[in-house]
């Protein structure tokens, strides 16, 4: 389980976050019943992960850009995209946001300042500094926020664009979804450090390891974050600590990820941990309902 601490936030600030975390789990299960049925043709599964992009978006102003990955299917649902539109464009409808040419979340929005994911994961980086120069160079108090997974880390991508972003004092979040694996490939093989926040000394910058499952923690270090961005004119690194629950996508499987690391990573499930507290602190019957239904019935398989 997962320890909340709510600090100084509203009842309803609260709520929020569980609407916002609550979404896309609901719309990750339907897809994959999609998939299933073989209406769709590919899926990359953020489940397990959704405290961080909902966190992450709903800790900036709506009018700050984010660059997603795959996985991020929080970001879409937080900033309120319509769901007619983005069910059309993963369905490969002409109604989708481009026209459905692309799968999955090869896509973004001008309108709620999302920038599509580039396959290879480090380029949107270095786009992140790009906007935020933009706002520095125009005088706004704005932040750009990129994501990357740990495997991206190992790309010069990665290195290029802490580096610009230190020496050219960049208001730019990085946050690095540590979820366990780069495709099939385990941590331990992928890199000697003990944490990937040590790279944010190299570059001279500040950076935080968080728990990445604990919605309250991610969205309280990066309003704190943000913040300091802005008031500094510095770019911060974050790593968050997560697990992939699914495959690198769905046709892959996780037969190669040992069964008790799922397990153990299924009793800090970011959605059922908050559903649970949520459920507990209301006097609501249809919540406490809902509640046990989720967690009856497994999303890992």
């Amino acid at each position: 389980m997962i320890t909340y601490n709510r600090l100084n936030y509203s009842d309803e600030t609260l709520r929020e976050l569980f609407r916002a975390i609550v979404k896309p789990r609901i719309i990750e299960e339907k897809m994959l019943n999609l998939l299933r049925q073989g209406k769709i043709s590919k899926w990359f599964s953020g489940i397990g992960q959704e405290a961080i992009s909902v966190g992450a978006t709903m800790a900036l102003e709506e009018d700050e850009y984010i660059m997603t990955l795959h996985r991020n299917l929080g970001v879409f649902t937080s900033r309120k995209m319509p769901f007619l539109k983005l069910f059309n464009q993963w369905q490969g409808n002409e109604n989708g946001y481009s026209k459905g040419r692309e799968r999955s979340f090869h896509f973004g929005n001008n309108e709620h300042h999302i920038v599509g994911m580039i396959s290879h994961l480090g380029p949107q980086l270095t786009i992140a500094n790009g906007i935020s120069l933009a706002h520095k160079l125009r005088k706004e108090n704005k932040v750009s926020l990129a994501f990357t997974g740990e495997g991206g880390t190992s790309e010069g991508d990665f290195h290029e664009a802490l580096n610009v972003a230190s020496v050219w004092d960049l208001p730019v979040i990085f946050v690095i979804e540590n979820n366990g694996y780069g495709l099939s490939t385990p941590v331990n093989e992928q890199y000697r450090a003990e944490s990937l926040i040590d790279k944010a000394k190299g570059f001279g910058m500040e950076g935080v390891q968080i728990d990445g499952n604990n919605i309250l923690a991610v969205y309280d270090t990066i309003k704190g974050v943000r913040d300091y961005c802005i008031r500094e004119q510095k770019p911060y690194l974050l790593e968050c600590m997560t697990f992939r629950m699914r495959g690198h996508e769905e046709a892959s499987g996780t037969k190669y990820v040992p069964q008790d690391l799922i397990s153990e990573w299924a009793k800090k499930d970011p959605v059922l941990c908050a559903l649970l507290t949520y459920a507990r602190c209301s006097s609501s019957s249809l919540i406490r309902a809902r509640s046990h239904a989720l967690t009856s019935r497994s999303s890992f398989a």
